[in-house]
C-alpha cells in the first residue's frame, strides 16, 4: 500500500487519503465504515477528558448509584455491588458479563485510549510510538464497553420504580453520567484509524 492510500479495517478496500483540507467524516464507499472522525484531532485536549473520565471512573463504581426508600426501608447499590450481588447463584453468568463489559473493558478503553494519546502528542518524542496492542485494545474496547446501555437501563428502571417508592439519585450515578459522557466524546472524536494515521505520521512511516 502506497503512503496516499488507506486501508479500510471491515472490508479492505483500498482508498485514497482524501486532502487535508476536505471537511466532514471519512467513510468506506463499499462497507460504510467510519474511517475518521468529522473534527480534526486534539490529542491534548482528548488527553485531558480521558484522565477526567478516569478520575470520575472510581467514585462511579464504589458510590451508591440510587437511593430505593419503601415503607420505612432504605436501600443503596453501586454498580460494583450490582455486579458481585448477581455473581451469587444463578445469576453468575449474567454477573461475569456485567463486570467483562462494565468494569474490565471501560478500564481497557481509558488505559489504550490514554496510551495512544499520550503518544500522539505533538511535543512527544516520534520514538515513543506505543505497541500495536495498544490499537487492538482501543478498537476492541470501543465495542465492548457498555456503560452507556447500563446507564440507560438504571434511568428507565428509576422511571418504573418512582411509582412503588422514592427513588433518589445517589453521588454515583452523577459521576456515571458525566464519565459516560465524557467517553463517548473521545471515542467520537478520537477514532481509531485517524488515530492510526497521525501515531504512523508521528513516527515517519
Amino acid at each position: 500500500m502506497s503512503a496516499d492510500a488507506l486501508q479500510c479495517p471491515d472490508c479492505g478496500t483500498q482508498l485514497a487519503v482524501p486532502a487535508r483540507r476536505a471537511r466532514g467524516a471519512w467513510r468506506c464507499p463499499r462497507c460504510d465504515s467510519q474511517l475518521s472522525g468529522a473534527w480534526a484531532l486534539r490529542p491534548d485536549s482528548l488527553l485531558a477528558l480521558t484522565v477526567a473520565t478516569a478520575v470520575l471512573w472510581l467514585p462511579a463504581l464504589i458510590l451508591p448509584l440510587m437511593r430505593l426508600e419503601n415503607l420505612g426501608l432504605d436501600r443503596e447499590a453501586s454498580l460494583l455491588d450490582c455486579v458481585l450481588r448477581l455473581m451469587e447463584g444463578v445469576y453468575f453468568p449474567v454477573g461475569v458479563l456485567l463486570l467483562f463489559t462494565l468494569v474490565i473493558m471501560p478500564l481497557l478503553n481509558l488505559l489504550s485510549a490514554g496510551r495512544l494519546l499520550w503518544a500522539a502528542r505533538d511535543h512527544t518524542s516520534s520514538t515513543g510510538q506505543p505497541a500495536p496492542f495498544w490499537m487492538k485494545v482501543y478498537r476492541h474496547s470501543r465495542e465492548w464497553a457498555m456503560t452507556d446501555i447500563f446507564l440507560l437501563g438504571i434511568l428507565i428502571a428509576m422511571t418504573k420504580l418512582g411509582d412503588m417508592a422514592t427513588v433518589t439519585p445517589g453521588p454515583g450515578l452523577f459521576c456515571l453520567v458525566v464519565a459516560v459522557l465524557l467517553r463517548l466524546i473521545v471515542e467520537t472524536l478520537a477514532q481509531p484509524d485517524q488515530l492510526q494515521r497521525l501515531l504512523e505520521a508521528r513516527n515517519g512511516d
